[in-house]
């Protein structure tokens, strides 16, 4: 180096990876088209990109005694609770393996309850995603060798919105949220309500449509559990299939062996086209939850509630209901209770979460995470609002 006596010697040596392509898991119309890859430079290096935050901080670690696997804590050091970045640090740190690969070994172990079926960690592929969840106080952990990034703590809004809810007009995002409950509400539900109704509670059907569903099961030699759990059985071995053949074939399995099997099973007398509808509402139910870790949360929880409706009707799923949620309002991510902000109710005017307000109303970050920085933009963000000519127009930036 100039001026000095002594040189540097460096290692610059590069890994081989993949380049930044497009998200595979999480594609959205309206956004960033850029992914994380396998490469723990890279993927920091989005971050940065996004975040040109002087507080945005990386913790360096390695996990494994004999892998050495580089994984990196990052925070923005003056938004972030630092006894939420303490805990993160010390799970971190504290796990004793020999080899760990991949981002999803990690989040099994630093999950508050293993058995819980609902994901307490978030996991995505979007920086710009991160990007967001850093901003309002969450701790993002990355892996070297992973394309998924881990944020920390998690509630149960964030399995329900998507990274293209922020990029739209909040009339649309609000249309698109309803539509996405009422689909999360059919795929764990309408199974189970359609085997109490027609089992226990025949008289909430109008006289028509019980008609049409005793006459189509007349010569079906099953009862009606029987023929909704082989249905639901055969869909999620068709759904397993189509993710496991290549490419192409993989859509055209799913298609193909959908409406095969539910014709054939129709008329092979072995289950009743009414049932047949069912199962595929609920199948493009659980098509519109956004987060693949949630839907299978909620593909397997469904088949309790279908043996629930079939044992007591509708008082054997609203016994389902409220034990799920007492095991849901038990649960915590990082000390944050997992039915946050809606058990407990949080105080504040942070409002994305079910029904959005516009972007000039959000003005706070979530107490829940009881950030150093509550604040995230004024009162009046819209300076160009204002009657005040001089407040609205501001300081023109000249080259």
């Amino acid at each position: 180096m100039d001026g000095l006596e002594y040189a540097y010697t460096a290692d610059t040596k590069k890994w081989e990876h993949r380049n930044v392509g497009e998200p595979n898991s999480e594609t959205v119309i309206r956004g960033p088209q850029e992914a994380f890859n396998e490469q723990i430079r890279a993927n920091t290096a989005l971050l940065r990109k996004i975040l040109k935050d002087k507080d945005l901080t990386i913790k360096g670690l390695t996990i494994g005694t004999r892998s050495n696997t580089p994984c990196a804590v990052m925070y923005i050091r003056d938004i972030a609770n630092e006894s939420l970045v303490r805990e993160v640090l010390k799970r971190v740190k504290s796990i004793k393996v020999d080899y760990i690969f991949d981002s999803g070994e990690l989040e099994q172990l630093l999950e508050d309850s293993t058995f819980l079926t609902a994901p307490q960690i978030f996991a995505t592929e979007r920086p710009d995603t991160v990007a967001r969840m850093l901003a309002q106080g969450n701790i993002a952990v990355i892996l070297d060798g992973s394309p998924y990034v881990l944020v920390m703590p998690a509630t149960i809004t964030e399995y329900l919105s998507t990274p293209e809810d922020i990029n739209i007009r909040f009339p649309y995002v609000n249309f698109i949220r309803m539509i996405r409950i009422i689909g999360v509400i059919i795929a764990l539900l309408l199974p189970g309500l359609y085997i109490a109704v027609t089992n226990y509670h025949q008289e909430m059907i109008p006289t028509n449509l019980l008609f049409a569903i005793e006459a189509s099961r007349e010569i079906v030699p099953f009862p009606t559990v029987i023929e909704i759990i082989i249905m639901e059985f055969s869909f999620e071995l068709i759904r397993e299939a189509g993710i496991r053949v290549p490419g192409a074939i993989g859509s055209t399995i799913g298609i193909v062996g959908g409406l095969i099997l539910g014709q054939a099973a129709v008329s092979a007398n072995l289950v009743s086209p009414i049932l047949i509808i069912v199962v595929a509402i609920t199948a493009l139910g659980s098509f519109s939850i956004p987060s693949f870790s949630m839907s299978f949360s909620i593909r397997i929880i469904r088949f309790a509630y279908i043996i629930l409706g079939s044992i007591a009707g509708f008082f054997g799923i609203a016994l389902g209901l409220l034990l799920n949620s007492l095991l849901l309002a038990s649960s915590k991510s990082f000390g944050v209770p997992f039915l946050t902000p809606f058990g407990p109710i949080t105080n504040g005017k942070y409002s994305d979460k079910i029904m959005r307000k516009p972007m000039w109303k959000q003005e706070k970050r979530p107490d829940y995470l009881n950030t150093k920085d509550i604040i995230k933009q004024p009162e009046v963000s819209r300076g160009w609002t204002r009657s005040d000519e001089g407040e609205a127009g501001g300081e023109d930036n000249e080259e």
